[in-house]
């Protein structure tokens, strides 16, 4: 526990060392660590990005060189089917050149089916007329007109050797593809055409020998998309139908299938028959390496910047702030005038910081040696100050002394009794110069002191039985300039509030206080001041100096005397201070 309380307090000290006002953040980047992450992020983001730019075009390059090697297994595979119907092509082709098959004569039939026997692949040979009539088949079919049939009407309009749709065969009931070559006569003429079935299922097993279904799915496909021949005719269909595969040409597709694994095929348009050929293999098997070359180049990167944030975030916390940390703790070590400390720990920190943390000391010994010439400046200074308020307080003793030597001379009557309040005013200089004297601070005087010997000064001095109560607070205090103009008007308010010609005792309260910026002085008395303040008294005079006002108010209980001046601390200006 008493580790964790050590760790937390050093983790606050260090949150605050911009807490000052100084050292305050005053924007995003007024930090060293966020300006040194700013600047190493412009440095790497260029060698980021080409790490991402080149895993996007390996990804283009690897796109396109796959749609090239598919397209080459699918013409290279399709090749054993074109084969078949280039074979069935040159079948049809030595057909129509023997006289029997041409003139329908008793041999045709013996002929056609002797060829469609030696043809692996061939299900039926038929020829038909012009009108699309059955003259001669190797076997008996059940229908023998097909001028209605798509596939006879194409053939028709051709002028090649065609190849219908995937049909079943009225025949053998199997899925076959019927190839047809046209015949014309010597005139150019429509003659009719020899047809061959083909084994739609040959073709299909022809293709899974070429690739197997778990490698990969091909398929032979007319120009309306129907499928001719698949090694895989379910999943084919799911893939290819209903597509535009011409628009495939130039590009890799996707497709899923009924597992929901995807895809990834090329298409080629083979060069007869307006035939196309489509392969597919499993993306995963196909981009799999790819992907994790990409991924590399997508995910360095991010991992570069995120070790080098974390990397410079450690640095710059080890080797630049705790310095500074450490150099704002010597700092303030020194703000506190603890000059001879030393900063031992900075031989570990690096050159620069050495060399400020020399900086630092050297400094501080400088502070130190000045701060010893000033305190001595000081003293001296102090001294000369209370020798001087010494010698004007025994200047003025002797001058009260001489007043009292020649005031007793003096008859009695108003001549005396004004003979002795100028002893009372020059006595009260010499009281004030005394406390200047003896003051601790130089620069303040206690109010509840400098009160309390003038109340001293005037009961003794009164002609009368006069009690004089201070009730000032004892943490009062005001520059010293202030203390001569209010002890002189102390001294008038109260000669003039206690009267000589009264014979009853007299009881006056004296109260200051601090309210708002401003000194105010109360003055009670137990008889009335019969508007003896007048505005010509001295009272006013003095309280016209320290920049205030005197108001005097009888009532019941005798005279209330308000004074109110401004109030400052020692060595600050006043606000309204008269001069």
């Amino acid at each position: 526990m008493r580790q964790r309380d050590v760790v937390e307090a050093w983790r606050k000290e260090r949150a605050t060392i911009f807490a000052s006002a100084l050292g305050h953040p005053r924007n995003l980047l007024d930090s060293v660590r966020r300006r040194l992450i700013l600047v190493i992020l412009i440095a790497i983001m260029p060698i980021a990005s080409a790490c991402m730019l080149q895993g996007v075009l390996q990804l283009r390059r690897t796109s396109e060189e796959t749609q090239a090697r598919l397209v080459q297994s699918a013409i290279a595979a399709a090749g054993s089917v074109q084969n078949v119907f280039a074979a069935a092509e040159n079948v049809l082709q030595a057909l129509k050149n023997a006289n029997d098959v041409r003139n329908a004569d008793a041999d045709c039939q013996a002929t056609l089916s002797g060829a469609n026997l030696s043809v692996l692949f061939s299900t039926n040979i038929s020829l038909f007329g012009s009108d699309g009539v059955l003259r001669c088949s190797a076997l008996t079919p059940n229908d023998n007109v097909v001028s209605d049939r798509s596939w006879w009407r194409e053939s028709v309009q051709a002028k090649d050797f065609t190849l219908s749709s995937r049909m079943v065969s009225p025949i053998t009931r199997n899925e076959i593809l019927i190839g047809t070559l046209p015949l014309f006569s010597a005139s150019g003429a429509f003659d009719g055409a020899l047809s061959i079935g083909i084994n739609g299922l040959w073709l299909d097993n022809l293709l899974k020998r070429e690739m197997a279904p778990t490698a990969g799915i091909i398929s032979l496909l007319d120009a309306t998309g129907r499928e001719i021949a698949s090694n895989a005719s379910v999943a084919s269909r799911r893939m290819f139908a209903g597509r535009d595969l011409s628009s495939y040409t130039d590009h890799l597709g996707e497709a899923a299938d009924d597992k929901g694994t995807v895809w990834s095929f090329a298409v080629a348009p083979l060069e007869r028959h307006g035939l196309m050929v489509a392969i597919a293999r499993p993306k995963d098997e196909l981009f799999r390496w790819t992907t994790l070359h990409v991924m590399i180049s997508f995910v360095l990167p991010v991992v570069m910047v995120i070790f080098t944030l974390v990397a410079i975030w450690l640095a710059t916390d080890r080797i630049v702030l705790q310095w500074l940390l450490y150099m704002r703790r010597v700092t303030a070590v020194y703000a506190q005038g603890h000059y001879g400390f030393r900063p031992t720990r900075m031989h570990q920190a690096p050159s620069e910081f050495r060399v400020l943390g020399h900086a630092i000391e050297d400094m501080a010994l400088a502070v130190r040696e000045r701060d010893g010439k000033l305190r001595e400046s000081l003293a001296e200074k102090t001294g000369l100050v209370r020798e001087i308020h010494h010698r004007i307080k025994n200047s003025l003793q002797v001058v009260v002394s001489l007043l009292s030597l020649y005031g007793s001379s003096v008859p009695q009557g108003e001549d005396r009794r004004r003979f002795e309040q100028l002893r009372v005013r020059v006595n009260t200089l010499a009281v004030v110069h005394r406390i200047f004297y003896e003051a601790s601070e130089g620069s303040e005087v206690r109010v509840r002191e400098l009160l309390r010997e003038m109340a001293v000064l005037l009961e003794g001095a009164a002609d009368r039985n006069v009690t004089v109560v201070v009730e000032a607070d004892d943490a009062l205090t005001l520059p010293t300039d202030f203390a001569v103009p209010l002890a002189l008007m102390v001294t008038e308010i109260i000669m003039t509030l206690a009267r000589h010609d009264a014979t009853s005792p007299a009881r006056l309260t004296l109260d200051g206080a601090i309210e708002g910026g401003t000194f105010i002085l109360t003055l009670t008395s137990s008889e009335p001041s019969d508007g003896r303040l007048g505005k010509a008294d001295l009272a006013h005079g003095f309280a016209s100096q320290l920049g205030g006002t005197v108001e005097d108010v009888d009532g019941e209980n005798g005279a209330v005397v308000t004074v109110s001046f401004p109030a400052r601390k020692a060595g600050g200006e006043r606000s309204h201070a008269g001069r």
